[in-house]
């Protein structure tokens, strides 16, 4: 699931410290954030967020995971 795959990518930035941490998250943001957009409608009350509002609170939730973690 996207929260999985999330919480493996934090780790992978925390622990073993990627040469481009941007590239990774553009090859894997889409698998990240797959579970988002139905979070955005029911939790944050977004009726049709876009890729890119998909995408931002994806990244803001791994920043915060990193900020918690790192």
């Amino acid at each position: 699931t996207g929260f999985q795959l999330h919480h493996l990518f934090v780790t992978i930035l925390v622990h073993c410290h990627p040469v481009d941490p941007h590239v990774l998250w553009e090859e894997s943001r889409a698998n990240l954030c797959d579970d988002l957009h139905h979070h955005l409608i029911h939790h944050l009350h977004i009726e049709n967020p876009t890729e890119e509002q998909i995408f931002d609170y994806g990244l803001h939730l791994i920043t915060e995971d990193l900020r918690r973690n790192g």
